[in-house]
């Protein structure tokens, strides 16, 4: 009993999971494996792609194409939101453009990527780009707009460097907002690229999904469907948890670094 307790509050989702696996088994045996394998049957099919080695291919691929839209995205979105939260004028350009993108679904944007990049273009890293920047867009606006002007105007006062003013004021105040879209891009990008490839890829998780779709190898579908949410949701939890942590070393950070510069005017 007690180790059930402890179990339970050190890891609360093992109890949920364990009754998703058990009505999955249930189900599983009221139809036959082509039309819903159960979990054992899933995970012995995963293990066989594993050691075929399909799966390693398809994972390294999708993976790639995820890193690199991701940081496009991040460069594009962070770059153009801290621009246009700066100056005004440039936020009443790009903004209705950004709000458009986001209003487009993903979908159309696989469609129009496949028409101008072809299948192996590089489409699936557009639609990821495309997919994620406005988070970024729209949160660097509000974290650039946080950024405490009086510190500024102090350091100016006091002659500190750029880079100085930028590193001990400006990126403290801006981090918790990226992190905050990290947290929410990671699990959209990875299920956009998984969507991208399974429309317009020839090689990744989506294409191995969609080839085992078409000669009704269900289980393998299953297989696959099992590996992106287990590492959809792997993920989810290390950004969760890498960024929790950063938070709390930017706050104590900015509070520092407030610190000393107020104490630096006062000293004066």
């Amino acid at each position: 009993m007690r180790v059930s307790i402890t179990v339970y509050n050190k890891w609360p989702g093992c109890y949920t999971a364990l009754v998703l696996l058990a009505l999955w088994e249930i189900i599983a045996r009221m139809y036959p494996p082509v039309i819903l394998p159960g979990p054992l049957e899933t995970l012995r099919t995963l293990l066989t792609l594993a050691e075929r080695g399909i799966l390693w291919q398809s994972l390294a691929l999708s993976f790639l194409r995820l890193i690199v839209g991701f940081v496009l995205s991040f460069l594009l979105g962070a770059g153009l939101g801290v621009w246009a939260g700066a100056n005004e004028k440039v936020l009443k350009l790009i903004r209705p453009v950004v709000t458009t993108f986001q209003a487009i679904p993903p979908v159309s944007w696989i469609l129009l990527a496949i028409l101008w990049l072809g299948v192996e273009g590089g489409a699936q890293i557009f639609v990821v780009t495309i997919a994620l920047f406005p988070v970024f867009f729209f949160n660097s606006i509000q974290g650039i707009r946080q950024v405490p002007r009086d510190l500024l105007e102090m350091a100016e006062v006091f002659q500190v460097s750029r880079c100085k003013r930028i590193k001990d004021i400006v990126w403290p105040t801006l981090a918790p907002f990226w992190a905050a879209a990290l947290t929410v891009n990671i699990g959209t990008g990875w299920k956009t690229v998984v969507m991208s490839e399974l429309i317009s890829g020839q090689t990744g998780i989506g294409a191995a999904m969609n080839t085992a779709r078409i000669y009704l190898k269900t289980e393998e579908v299953m297989a696959w469907t099992l590996l992106v949410a287990l590492l959809g949701m792997s993920l989810e939890w290390l950004v969760r948890k890498y960024t929790s942590k950063k938070r709390g070393s930017t706050s104590n950070a900015i509070q520092s670094h407030h610190c000393q510069i107020r104490e630096s005017s006062q000293g004066i």
